[in-house]
């Protein structure tokens, strides 16, 4: 336990997180070995709920469906959200651990059984300083579901977290990921955008079919498409500033079902990456526009682009709250500057309601053969992480609580 009415120092908060390791990486394992799809994510939120319970704290279920929000009531001081999500990935693990899902198809293949746990130490840490009178603030615990997915509606756990109140009267929000592209024991944020945003797209290129051995008798949205394409591909290069950030990309492609048929229609999905509501308006309009190249073939189409995550933007004053504690707490060589990413996160609806940072967490082993990357069925990461993981939310909390107060 931590020296009683003593000033909080990083470094203590540091060495808490450590002796609290195994704790934390046995409440990571439990959670890999039982993952859950977005929304359903009982098991998960029964064993946050208990955890949270048991140290004491006063907790909310069924939040944004599967969520659970925890109070760890401290001074009179700002009031601070820190973020984990709690979903899996529809992949088939392939590591051969003795702690592999046993969930057949579904994995934590995006580290969000690190951040629940993660959080879980944050908790413990943070509780403990307000049992001894030496919180100054108080800390809202979002442990949030389906940051992978939308449900029939179209609503991330994120988005409706901030609908139902959760981020309500926050003066900062803080929240991490896992990042293979770091070496375990750093960490690296950014003020302004880390994430991007993404829209999804789905065109339907509609021609008229007929016999593949008499191709002029029908409008072949094969080749229409292949067009749409061309064209498509031409939005960044040619219709984006250069020294704008855009990314379009078309993720599947269906149509036909004979070698020996020219079919009707063509469908393509894709996605619509960008970092500013100017960009992204431009990719949406550009997108239409490219399309038209069907119509002058002797085509047509139908295009739906649904709008979805808007980028996360890091505050200036949150980022540099999280910045300073890192520094103090891990020193100067081990906090980076992220750089940023096309990845989206629901993060983003969060930070958009009170002033936010969102932290990559290093958790590449350098001794490996290679990076263990998210969304992949061999992902992995280098538990050594946990507690620094733990230790930088509950730093960045406290930060933020003594120098606002």
């Amino acid at each position: 336990m931590m020296d009683s009415m003593q000033p909080v120092t990083y470094a203590e908060i540091y060495r808490r997180a450590r002796e609290m390791h195994e704790q934390i990486r046995a409440w990571r394992r439990e959670i890999h070995r039982h993952p859950e799809l977005t929304f359903t994510e009982h098991r998960t939120a029964g064993l946050v709920n208990a955890t949270l319970m048991g140290l004491g704290v006063e907790t909310e279920t069924e939040v944004a469906k599967t969520g659970v929000v925890g109070h760890i009531r401290g001074g009179a001081g700002p009031v601070i959200g820190l973020r984990a999500d709690m979903d899996a990935l529809p992949i088939q693990e392939i590591n051969g651990t003795e702690f592999d899902s046993t969930i057949p198809g579904v994995m934590h293949a995006c580290g969000h059984d690190a951040h629940t746990s993660i959080l879980l130490g944050a908790a413990t840490i943070l509780k403990e300083l307000a049992d001894q009178g030496r919180l100054p603030g108080s800390v809202r615990l979002l442990f949030q579901p389906s940051e992978e997915a939308q449900d029939d509606e179209g609503k991330s756990g994120g988005m409706r977290m901030v609908e139902e109140g959760a981020l309500d009267n926050l003066d900062a929000v803080f929240g991490l990921h896992v990042s293979p592209i770091h070496e375990v024991g750093t960490v690296a944020t950014r003020t302004g955008p880390i994430t991007a945003a993404a829209d999804e797209f789905t065109l339907t290129v509609i021609g008229s079919g007929g016999h593949a051995a008499h191709p002029h008798a029908a409008v072949d949205p094969i080749v229409l498409a292949a067009h749409a394409v061309m064209a498509i591909q031409q939005i960044v290069s040619r219709r984006l500033k250069p020294i704008e950030a855009g990314v379009v990309t078309i993720g599947t492609i269906n149509g036909g079902t004979a070698e020996n048929v020219i079919p009707d229609t063509v469908t393509m999905r894709g996605t619509l990456r960008s970092f500013s509501p100017e960009t992204r308006q431009l990719l949406r309009d550009e997108l239409r526009r490219a399309c038209g190249v069907v119509e002058a073939l002797g085509g047509s189409f139908e295009l739906d682009i649904l709008e979805g995550y808007p980028p996360t933007v890091n505050s200036d004053d949150a980022a540099a709250v999280m910045f300073d504690a890192m520094r103090e707490m891990l020193g100067e060589e081990r906090v980076q500057t992220a750089e940023m990413s096309m990845g989206a996160e629901d993060f983003s609806f969060m930070a958009e309601r009170a002033p936010g940072c969102f932290l990559r967490l290093g958790t590449h082993n350098p001794a490996w053969d290679r990076q263990y990357l998210v969304h992949r069925a061999d992902f992995r990461m280098d538990e050594d992480a946990l507690p620094v993981g733990a230790a930088a939310l509950a730093a960045a909390a406290v930060r933020w609580m003594e120098t606002r107060r």
